[in-house]
């Protein structure tokens, strides 16, 4: 522990964990299957009606096996460590770090990535882009945002943050993710990104289907794909849905 102005020791920094688990692929976005890892944090401010992982911040849906935890940062790297040593040297050490939503833990994940960057990870940080990184900025190698749309059942004073989505436009470590059921979705998220500022190159935005089943992603991906690219955006799958439904810990 360290040491507070007046003597007493700091409280040691730690996370609400649901799950560690990979080497597996990033199954969407911009680094779309790359070996990777993840770390799954507990808490969400959304409530997306569509949610996949509810069981992160649904108290009525938590997995009694595989409950909610309280670790450490040094905690947290051990067991980083650990599935690392057990996958071999070969996987590269690459980090998502997803939820609920991680970066109302932003306080411990600043050390904690402080931690893991100097152990020579990359780190990429999934957001809703409704709370400042803050100091992750310095740290974390590419933030994956991607702002709820109205379909998600969330009030739009809760999930729209404008200040804070043209905080992440302004980084060129930032992304823009848009999960959409219909091409009507895309002219809302085209809105949404007319007014940020700085301009979001389409190169830095993509379009994801909803959907926790292959064949629900394939068919709303083939009614995505042209209005997607029209835009110049990008259509990403999601491999871990096609490849294992919605199975945790792929």
């Amino acid at each position: 522990m360290s040491k507070l102005s007046d003597g007493s020791e700091a409280p040691t920094p730690s996370l609400r964990v649901i799950e560690i688990f990979g080497p597996t692929v990033q199954g969407e976005g911009a680094s779309v299957g790359r070996a990777s890892y993840f770390l799954r944090l507990g808490g969400c401010n959304l409530t997306c009606e569509w949610c996949d992982t509810p069981y992160s911040w649904d108290p009525a849906r938590l997995d009694p096996e595989r409950p909610e935890a309280e670790a450490t940062i040094d905690g947290v790297v051990e067991r980083l460590t650990l599935t690392t040593v057990a996958a071999g040297e070969a996987v590269a050490r690459h980090l998502v770090i997803t939820g609920g939503e991680p970066l109302l833990q932003r306080e411990s994940l600043t050390f904690l990535c402080a931690r893991l960057q100097k152990d020579g990870w990359t780190i990429e940080v999934e957001t809703s882009g409704t709370i400042p990184p803050g100091q992750l900025v310095q740290l974390v190698d590419q933030f994956n945002v991607s702002p709820k749309l109205a379909h998600s059942g969330v009030d739009k004073r809760a999930r729209i943050r404008m200040t804070v989505l043209n905080e992440f436009a302004e980084n060129r470590r930032a992304v823009f993710k848009f999960v959409a059921r219909e091409p009507s979705d895309l002219d809302e998220a085209a809105e949404l990104l007319s007014q940020l500022s700085p301009f979001v190159e389409p190169s830095r935005v993509f379009v994801m289907a909803e959907g926790t089943d292959a064949k629900t992603v394939l068919e709303r991906s083939r009614t995505l794909v042209e209005p997607t690219t029209a835009r110049g955006w990008g259509l990403t799958p999601r491999w871990h849905v096609l490849l294992w439904g919605n199975e945790r810990g792929r």
